[in-house]
């Protein structure tokens, strides 16, 4: 119920006017006081003796008070609830309840002062918008220009008091008074002359206060980054207000920045231009942007500033906006650069992330994964470890071949190592896991250093962001998928009886292909449990084994592959795993849309990789070679798609080929008549149907049929050899047993056991049975005995010259700058001559002494000086006063110097 009466005279408000406004409006129209006027409306003074003009009443009045407005004034009351500031409340400023005052600290509210626009002064007769009061009000949308912000005649803000209470107030006029004080004349300039900026419509000025406008009226924020997750207005402003605020910063404490083209990127340069600019150099600065700025200009700089991050479409693109803004802060404030905390309380876990994002490019790649830096919403790992060790029951020792091939560089990285480093990497991306905790976890021996070369080697390839990106995604798949196997369960299974001898060889006959030696079924037991375990091979694991491994996609066949898959599922059924598969990767969509720095194995002509590695004498390098892949790839194909076998060719057998040929050829019967009754030597029998004799072996030995000793009775020899002959070919001459074979007409190795049985001492195998050793032997005649012992080596006749050539200068380093030799080079040369021949041959040169020979380094100089001119080996006896003459420095040449270093 209303106690106030109707106005006598009505004045209209016009669409978006401000309380105030309007009531000084009415009292204008009605040549009233303020003081008089308010009580009218149903203002009332809060304390007895003060005026009701002296307080902000337009702000916030309570519903009474509308409710007295409206019927004094004949209007409804929800036209002056539009006309305060109360429908902005929660929105673009904080009203306090009780003092019914803008919390300033909040949103940039303003709690006095309101900027204006001359052109819809002079247009609406000097009447006042209310969302001129607003701090985010920077521009007139309706004429495109800034707002003025002061009085062009007393050069202060406008409406920073209430009008008095015992004047009449003047519609488009200056209200302040000309010191300061209510009793001295009031300044009543024509505001409608105040100067202010135009822009053109397409301004990103006016496209900011616009984008503003309709995010404080609809309440919501969708735009940039808010896009796929809407914000209510409040918070998005906070943002805004937390990102202008460090703008403002920068570009007050350090005014070169503003000339940066990142940092300005959208703002005109008359806005620029405009902004106030000094230098803080207090102790305690002021925080610029911690209000709202006094000034248009820099409000709509501080703004377009904060849009230029917050109103990018991808969260990518913001990130490196912000970057820029980062790097500008931390030149005035790194610690405010680096914590988001001190922007805001209030800000959104959106802003939070992208600025996490945008400095996580100086922290470690692991950390990098750990804040899952590529995101759209980068975020700190949580304490709780517990979805990392979920995780970890997912993901093999081992990452998985189809996988790790696409992620991996081709070069630069150990395959087993990458593998077990990218599954660790799987476990960190999103957690606090230790690296070495990460390897543990997964039953990997390595630590943390090997996986930060694997991360280094990754971020050298040029495609860390898409790694990173791809290891986020699995790992994500992981955790919200349910996958068919459990590979913790796999990394603790007994493997020791996994395909026992038997049952290879009982495979090898059935697929037909031959057995080998122990180190063949090993090789394939070990593929087999790294198969199933997926763990690498351990290195209690024979090296032959291990090495290799890596040649038996080579040799798989298809057959092959089904008798091994058979041997598997029988072994998982043993374990009580039988609903599990022989393996499982995640699917390769995951990578889709990514460049990656690896090879794409589903891009490989299958059929050609097949016809390659079939080939004349192919290896997987040399078929990678030709498919532009990576040996990696070629073996996880074969291993995954084995090449068909194929029959004799125009070069030769096939691997096993010949095997199975000689099988259907000979029949058991046949092979033991032609071999036992016959008496038909193993080349015979081969040359008969056109293998090798070492496939007949390999037939009987299948057979069952024994074979004859060399010194079985009833079997003569076919071919007689001298024992004196044989001596002096083997030993005096020095001839191989290769090269005896050849003129003999039989095999090395039936050579080598003649010789044995001759009782004649074998050389070792190896380096040493070389012709070219045998022959050095012999050369090692005619060198003096003093210098033998440096010449055993591939480069000792080098290192000798250059001990020579070195004598004469005062130190190694100047003789190592006068024949072009590199001095750690020459030092080890002659450390290697003195290890050879047990001597001390030269004094280091110390600062005060130069470099001398020792009493055996001259008389070793004399033996190779003459041993260099063809003489006898001198034997003086040389003394320190008796020195050998001095002899020019032998120069090496180039391809000796090329070969020592």
């Amino acid at each position: 119920m209303s106690f106030v009466r109707t106005l006598p005279i009505r004045v209209a408000p016009v669409p978006g006017e401000a309380l105030d406004s309007w009531v000084e409006a009415i009292a204008h129209r009605t040549d009233t006081y303020l003081n008089d006027l308010l009580p009218a409306l149903g203002f009332l003074p809060r304390h007895e003796g003060l005026s009701p003009a002296r307080w902000d009443w337009s702000g916030m009045p309570t519903d009474l008070e509308l409710e007295s407005i409206a019927s004094a004034t004949g209007i409804t009351a929800g036209q002056v609830h539009r006309m305060t500031l109360r429908p902005y409340d929660q929105r673009a400023l904080v009203l306090n309840p009780h003092s019914r005052r803008v919390d300033q600290r909040l949103l940039w509210g303003r709690a006095r002062g309101s900027r204006y626009c001359p052109v819809c002064l002079s247009e609406s007769g000097g009447r006042w918008q209310v969302s001129w009061r607003l701090g985010w009000s920077f521009a007139c949308l309706v004429h495109n220009r800034l707002l003025a912000d002061d009085c062009p005649g007393c050069l202060r803000p406008q409406h920073m008091r209430p009008h008095s209470g015992y004047g009449i107030p003047i519609p488009g006029r200056c209200a302040n008074t000309t010191r300061g004080s209510d009793k001295h004349p009031r300044c009543h300039h024509d505001l409608t002359s105040a100067p202010s900026l135009p822009f053109p419509a397409e301004s990103p000025v006016l496209q900011a206060q616009h984008l503003l406008a309709t995010c404080i009226d609809t309440g919501r924020a969708e735009f940039g980054i808010y896009a796929a997750d809407p914000q209510p207005a409040r918070v998005a402003l906070a943002d805004i207000r937390a990102l202008a605020a460090r703008f403002l910063m920068a570009a007050s404490r350090a005014a070169d920045l503003m000339s940066d083209t990142c940092l300005t990127h959208g703002i005109p340069a008359e806005v620029v231009t405009r902004m106030p600019t000094r230098e803080h150099t207090s102790r305690f600065p002021d925080r610029p942007g911690a209000s709202a700025p006094p000034g248009a200009p820099s409000t709509a700089a501080a703004v377009l500033a904060a849009l230029n991050i917050l109103n990018q479409p991808a969260f990518a693109e913001a990130r490196q906006r912000m970057r820029s803004l980062v790097e500008a802060v931390s030149r005035v404030s790194p610690q405010a650069a680096l914590t988001v905390s001190t922007w805001g309380a209030d800000i959104s876990p959106l802003l939070k992330s992208v600025h996490l994002a945008a400095g996580l490019h100086r922290r470690p790649l692991s950390e990098q994964l750990r804040h899952r830096a590529v995101t759209s919403t980068p975020r700190k790992p949580p304490a709780d470890a517990g979805r990392a060790t979920q995780r970890a029951r997912k993901i093999p020792t081992l990452a998985w071949p189809g996988w790790w091939l696409r992620i991996a560089p081709a070069q630069g990285a150990f395959d087993t190592i990458m593998r077990q480093a990218l599954s660790a990497m799987l476990l960190i991306v999103g957690s606090r896991m230790d690296k070495k905790a990460a390897f543990t976890s997964l039953g990997s021996h390595l630590n943390s250093s090997h996986m930060s070369r694997m991360l280094r080697v990754l971020e050298k390839s040029g495609h860390w962001d898409a790694v990173q990106e791809a290891l986020t995604r699995v790992s994500d798949y992981l955790d919200n998928t349910d996958i068919p196997i459990a590979y913790h369960r796999r990394r603790h299974l007994d493997y020791h009886q996994l395909l026992p001898d038997e049952q290879w060889h009982s495979i090898c006959r059935t697929v037909g292909i031959s057995a080998g030696k122990q180190r063949r079924a090993g090789i394939v037991r070990a593929v087999l449990v790294e198969r199933l375990s997926a763990q690498p091979t351990p290195n209690t694991t024979p090296r032959t084994v291990r090495d290799h491994k890596v040649k038996f996609p080579v040799w798989h066949t298809p057959a092959l592959a089904e008798a091994l898959d058979d041997v598997a599922r029988a072994f998982l059924n043993r374990h009580h795993l039988a609903h599990e598969p022989l393996t499982w990767q995640p699917p390769t969509t995951l990578l889709d849309g990514l460049d990656l720095p690896g090879c794409d194995p589903h891009t490989v002509d299958l059929a050609r990789l097949h016809q390659l590695i079939r080939g004349p004498s192919q290896s997987p390098t040399a078929a990678a070679q030709k498919l532009d892949t990576t040996p990696e790839v070629v073996r996880y194909l074969l291993a995954l798609h084995p090449a068909p076998t194929t029959q004799r060719a125009a070069h030769g057998w096939r691997p096993n080929a010949a095997l199975r040929y000689a099988r259907e050829a000979l029949p058991p019967d046949d092979l033991a008549r032609l071999y036992t009754v016959r008496q038909r030597t193993l080349q015979q029998i081969g040359d008969q149907i056109g293998v090798s004799a070492r496939v007949i072996t390999n037939l009987a030995d299948e057979y069952g049929i024994p074979l004859r000793r060399p010194r079985e009775p009833g079997h003569n020899r076919t071919v007689h050899i001298d024992r004196e002959w044989l001596q002096e070919q083997y030993l005096v001459r020095q001839r191989s047993a290769t090269d005896l074979a050849a003129e003999l007409g039989i095999g090395a190795s039936t050579l080598l056991k003649r010789i044995k049985e001759a009782g004649i001492q074998t050389r070792t195998r190896g380096g040493g049975s070389h012709q070219r050793v045998l022959h050095r032997d012999t050369e090692l005649q005619h060198i003096p005995s003093q210098l033998r012992p440096a010449l055993t080596g591939r480069l000792g006749r080098t290192r000798l010259e250059l001990f020579a050539a070195a004598a004469p200068y005062g130190s190694l380093a100047k003789a190592a700058k006068a024949l072009d030799i590199v001095d750690a080079t020459l030092r080890t040369a002659i450390r290697q001559v003195e290890a050879d021949l047990g001597l001390h041959l030269i004094e280091r040169a110390t600062p005060t002494t130069p470099m001398q020979l020792t009493g055996p380094g001259r008389r070793i100089l004399a033996v190779i000086h003459a041993w260099q001119r063809g003489e006898e080996a001198p034997t003086p006896a040389f003394s320190a006063t008796n020195p050998p003459p001095p002899a020019g420095p032998t120069l090496l040449t180039t391809s000796k110097r090329d070969d020592l270093e």
